[in-house]
């Protein structure tokens, strides 16, 4: 069976609705339905009380109709009498702000002992009951698991309780195992920071871009995506404990990196691990959709997890994106680039929309009253089609990679932590641009999708930090963007790979500071390239290496290494071709050069 289904939330809507909707969702071709993810309360209605009549009832109506489910175990989001037994268990932001109690999404720290009791009994009790029923078919843990806010709506960072203080505590002992090796690590002899104890640990509650140690926020967000990492695994391990045979994963989005975790680490020791994406509401075009897809895809490969679309828009957004109407045709487009690109399952958010909270009206492939639309049209019609084409494993979907783009998570918070978030204009402080902070890495990584992305040709593999690492790299080319922190072990690895027949494209900053945030006194480009680095500069195109002999202006070096070569832009690249024309120096010619090396 080739998982093609939808999510429908049967507690969101009356009873008797239900038996014509289940019906109806088979009717359209669907084989799977997700639901459960966020009703803790639908079960848990008051602490310790449960009541699973409703979910029985779903699930029985599922079987009857032949449909099989994504069961979601719900502990992404407390119910509000979690508050009224623990009050004082709010997530802390870094100036002492609490989190709404209920609402945004989610309203827990995962580092919370309270909620981590309750979430563990929850999820116990869901798989014993469930763990035979006939229309299971997949375990979801959680529902894109972040610590607070999931979106960008404030500067504010989570979670600073004193439950993610001791986990950040234990993880550094466990990293550095003796305060010599932290202190060193943390650069604490500057401006007075040396940790005499390991309780002196704190998280780090200054602004991101005052004058607190970089290398401590480079580990804070470390710390983040391996304790989201250790949860949902242990989430994973006690459903495997009791049920064997139905795969586990969870969900997630692409975007920027204070706001999610690194995914090619969260989802290692998961079977699935699935995408939310909304191409609309991201104002995506073909080939935006297809980076957002391959580097999913790319994520999964790293994690060992199958690559699984949870949500793909079925509707129109609400709240949040482009909010542009979906007509049907379009979904077509997106459907058959999913599992071209590598997806084994695929579901589209949502049946029907809702008629009450957050997202009212929103994303429905029915109106709001349940009559049919164009875009239940074509989806009946892509029903068949898919099963069609993509059921078998080997359904001629695109080529292997022989390219990658490497996306550096290191790199990606060190150069948002020296530009840190948006912030009124004060004293000597230059305002905050995105483009060299924030958005950076995001913006240079789908430069380079840019350049070397062609229509239905072939996959393009995203690397990361740990494949650089590892040094196994079956890739004839490779883009580096943002390569502003890379080990010495890294470098090396791309050498060895370069002198065997690689070509690696890669632009200004390479290896100037090394996995920990500290800079070499000489950056590793000196011995890439053997070039002498003079000083760096930025310009409105993004930064600017100063290569001593050479005039100060862009241009592309090209250096035979081996059997292969590295072809070095002194300026933001990637960053240039994501922007279009250079108003600063014409680039075209040079971004021609790069494309014709391909």
């Amino acid at each position: 069976m080739l998982p093609f289904g939808v999510t429908f939330y049967p507690d969101q809507w009356p009873v008797e609705t239900w038996e014509e909707n289940f019906r109806n969702i088979k009717k359209a071709g669907f084989n799977l339905v997700r639901f459960n993810e966020m009703a803790w309360d639908w079960i848990e209605p008051e602490p310790g009380k449960f009541n699973f009549a409703g979910l029985d009832r779903a699930l029985d109506i599922c079987a009857k109709h032949g449909l099989k489910v994504l069961l979601g175990i719900p502990t992404s989001q407390v119910p509000p009498w979690f508050y009224r037994l623990y009050p004082a268990s709010r997530p802390v932001a870094q100036d002492g702000t609490l989190y709404p109690e209920f609402g945004p999404r989610p309203n827990v720290c995962k580092d919370n002992s309270r909620y981590r009791r309750l979430a563990e009994r929850l999820t116990k009790k869901l798989v014993a009951r469930y763990k035979n029923h006939p229309a299971l078919l997949y375990w979801q843990v959680d529902n894109e698991p972040v610590y607070p806010p999931l979106d960008h709506t404030t500067q504010n960072d989570y979670c600073h309780c004193e439950d993610s203080r001791r986990a950040f505590l234990v993880w550094a002992k466990a990293r550095y195992g003796s305060l010599k090796k932290l202190n060193e690590v943390w650069g604490t002899s500057f401006w007075t920071n040396h940790l005499s104890s390991w309780e002196d640990i704190r998280t780090p509650k200054a602004g991101i871009w005052e004058a607190v140690s970089p290398h401590i926020f480079l580990d804070w967000f470390r710390f983040k995506t391996d304790s989201l990492k250790g949860w949902i695994g242990h989430l994973a391990k006690i459903v495997r404990s009791t049920d064997q045979k139905h795969p586990v994963g969870t969900n997630g989005f692409i975007g920027i990196c204070t706001r999610v975790p690194d995914h090619s680490r969260l989802c290692e020791g998961l079977d699935w691990y699935g995408l939310d994406i909304y191409p609309k509401g991201g104002r995506m075009d073909e080939r935006g959709l297809a980076f957002m897809l391959d580097i999913w895809r790319s994520f999964t490969r790293a994690g060992k997890a199958e690559f699984h679309v949870t949500e793909m828009q079925g509707g129109q957004n609400v709240r949040w994106g482009c909010p542009d109407y979906v007509v049907g045709p379009e979904i077509k487009g997106w459907t058959k680039q999913a599992y071209e690109r590598g997806a084994k399952a695929l579901l589209y958010h949502a049946w029907r929309p809702p008629l009450f909270g957050a997202e009212t009206g929103g994303f429905g492939i029915l109106k709001a009253d349940g009559s049919p639309t164009k875009r239940l049209d074509v989806i009946k019609k892509l029903a068949k089609e898919v099963a069609a084409t993509f059921r078998s494993p080997k359904h001629g979907g695109l080529k292997t990679a022989s390219t990658a783009i490497a996306y550096l998570r290191s790199s990606e918070v060190q150069t948002y932590q020296e530009q840190g978030p948006p912030r009124g204009i004060a004293g000597q402080w230059e305002a905050v641009r995105t483009d060299i902070g924030l958005t950076h890495a995001l913006e240079s990584a789908s430069g380079a999708y840019q350049l070397v992305y062609k229509k239905n040709k072939e996959l393009i593999d995203f690397i990361f930090d740990q494949d650089l690492e590892g040094g196994k790299l079956p890739y004839k080319t490779i883009l580096l963007p943002n390569p502003y922190l890379l080990s010495r072990r890294q470098h090396e690895n791309l050498k060895k790979w370069v002198a065997t027949g690689g070509h690696l494209i890669t632009e200004a900053r390479y290896g100037q500071k090394d996995e920990n945030g500290h800079l070499y006194p000489q950056p590793l480009l000196e011995d890439l390239l053997g070039v002498t680095y003079d000083h760096g500069e930025i310009t409105e195109d993004g930064f600017l290496d100063v290569i001593a002999g050479k005039p100060r202006k862009y241009f592309i070096l090209v250096k035979k290494i081996g059997r292969g070569k590295v072809s070095y832009a002194n300026f933001s690249l990637f960053l240039t071709i994501r922007k279009g024309a250079s108003k600063w120096q014409n680039t075209a010619t040079l971004i021609r050069t790069i494309k014709n090396s391909l």
